[in-house]
């Protein structure tokens, strides 16, 4: 049974869309060549609140009727127009995300608006002030300096949310590996400290500034990943894998330890070794699980010993 994570509201999201919005300026203005003259630089919003298909979204989007989605500037998030001159200048966007495609053009004018993040429909024009270079060239580093804060930030929001699910993630694997039902009380296979380690080394890594989440969380930049989810569920679904994965590392369960715990159950606790690796191998050929990899997933809890791993 799959762990369930603490609910996302619609403020939290919206929280962490802004911090989302601040990452993705950020690597656009780390990109963005630095103007020598007088420019508009529009800041054009990298996400919006859309209400998602029939059906798509579930209980989040019953409860706010809307989700979050990552939205694809042909040209990029932070766009400089030349207000020297008089043809109109527009922008093109696309959405595709929650089963909803919309597109269309943004006029970029010349003017002062905080318009905050579109709602149901994008905006039809958007407007910027007339700065001189080296103006721009400050907006632009700062847009670079709040997303490396806001990155931060965020990882320390996914932290809490991973401190808040292991605990339920090493229960329901405990439950999957013993066999108990739900209202039994599951064995701690790991303590607190160790449960520790497993959200440090999800969220930061082993080695180095480098880890799944913060992965996740450049890929998360991208449109094209949350075509299918919104942003904040794209995250927290991987957190709880990346979890659930090392939950498992830190307890010696293999990777296929539930695939070969379902198939020694199936044939009975009087299986020996050797029928369970082949009916698991008859299943799934492509995996050719081995001796070793079948006695470490039955011998992960006392509970799961068996006649086959006792006649070794």
């Amino acid at each position: 049974m799959e762990a369930v994570a603490p609910p996302m509201n619609r403020a939290t999201s919206e929280q962490l869309c802004t911090l989302l919005d601040q990452m993705i300026w950020a690597r656009c203005a780390t990109e963005h060549a630095r103007p020598r003259r007088p420019v508009r630089l529009h800041a054009l919003p990298p996400t919006m609140w859309i209400r998602p298909a029939r059906g798509v979204g579930g209980h989040k989007a019953t409860q706010t009727g809307s989700l979050p989605a990552t939205i694809a500037w042909r040209d990029g998030v932070l766009q400089a127009a030349d207000p020297a001159t008089e043809r109109p200048v527009s922008a093109g966007w696309r959405v595709d995300a929650a089963g909803t495609h919309l597109n269309g053009t943004t006029d970029l004018t010349e003017g002062h608006t905080d318009l905050g993040r579109p709602t149901g429909s994008m905006w039809p024009t958007h407007r910027a002030p007339v700065l001189r270079a080296y103006e721009a060239t400050r907006q632009l580093d700062e847009f670079t300096e709040r997303g490396e804060l806001a990155r931060w930030t965020m990882l320390a929001h996914l932290e809490q949310f991973a401190h808040e699910c292991v605990h339920q993630i090493a229960a329901s694997i405990c439950r999957e590996i013993t066999g108990i039902e739900d209202h039994e009380t599951a064995v701690r296979l790991l303590d607190d400290q160790q449960l520790n380690l497993v959200v440090t080394h999800v969220l930061y890594g082993s080695a180095g500034p480098d880890s799944r989440v913060l992965r996740s969380l450049d890929r998360c930049l991208d449109p094209a990943t949350t075509r299918n989810v919104d942003p904040i569920r794209y995250l927290t679904t991987q957190i709880r894998r990346d979890l659930s994965d090392q939950v498992r590392v830190a307890i010696g369960d293999p990777q296929v330890g539930p695939r070969v715990r379902r198939v020694a159950r199936s044939l009975g606790t009087g299986a020996h070794l050797e029928e369970i690796i082949s009916r698991y191998n008859d299943l799934h050929p492509s995996d050719r699980v081995s001796t070793t990899r079948a006695i470490r997933a039955l011998t992960v809890a006392p509970s799961l010993e068996s006649t086959a791993v006792r006649d070794v």
